[in-house]
């Protein structure tokens, strides 16, 4: 199935690819109808914007993610470097569509014959189906969701003398289990390790815990009658 999105977006590509050369050359020609020009000046400045939405995504993502976290009512929020350009991408993919949209009264409604009208619709909104799928694509791969997006439950823990307290994420994915250990102080929240479950095995909060000033053990249930260990030193918050 994938080779076949892969298939079927790769040939849209190259299709939109295509119609923009030809609209670069027809825009070129003086001898064409200032409508119809129009039509291929709307759909360069379509491919334009589209560049310039993938130039903004290739700028971003040089630089490494950071991920942080804050804790509201019982949850633990990623807050991803990349994730605050979510929505300039969205609107850049979005006018490109639009530009690619109005390029169809300007190309359509010059030829009598409803084949050529219907041929040139046709075309403008392949081309749009192009764009979209472009930008749907290059949202989603920029796009980083809350731990809930993988079925997460929180559990949370203080120390004996309510110092320091943790929470515990647990979630599964793909058939492996996962655990991430963080320790809060209002709403601020700092990951201090993780660990995996095996086929997808939860705890469902049963833990035991071993607290010290410097740092919190986690003993957990990797599969049945088999717990393992793990410890994260505690951060300044």
């Amino acid at each position: 199935m994938q080779v076949l999105i892969k298939i079927i977006v790769s040939v849209l590509m190259l299709y939109y690819i295509y119609c923009t050369y030809i609209s670069f050359r027809a825009l070129l020609n003086k001898r064409l109808r200032k409508r119809i020009r129009a039509a291929c000046f709307l759909r360069i400045l379509s491919a334009a914007v589209l560049l310039a939405g993938l130039g903004i995504y290739v700028f971003v993502h040089i630089k490494a993610e950071v991920v942080s976290y804050s804790y509201h009512n019982g949850v633990i929020v990623p807050h991803s470097s990349y994730g605050k350009y979510d929505s300039v991408l969205f609107a850049v993919f979005a006018a490109a569509a639009v530009l690619m949209l109005a390029s169809i009264p300007f190309d359509s409604l010059l030829h009598k014959q409803t084949s050529a009208k219907v041929r040139n619709i046709a075309v403008s909104l392949i081309l749009t189906v192009a764009t979209v799928t472009v930008g749907i694509i290059i949202v989603a791969l920029n796009y980083h969701g809350d731990l809930s997006d993988h079925d997460a439950a929180f559990y949370r823990y203080d120390s004996p003398d309510k110092s320091t307290s943790i929470v515990i994420c647990e979630r599964d994915h793909a058939g492996i289990g996962y655990g991430d250990i963080y320790q809060i102080k209002n709403q601020k929240a700092e990951k201090l390790g993780t660990f995996k479950t095996d086929s997808g095995l939860r705890n469902d909060g049963k833990y035991k815990l071993e607290w010290s000033k410097e740092q919190i053990k986690v003993t957990y249930l990797f599969k049945p009658d088999h717990y393992k260990t793990v410890a994260g030193k505690f951060v300044k918050l």
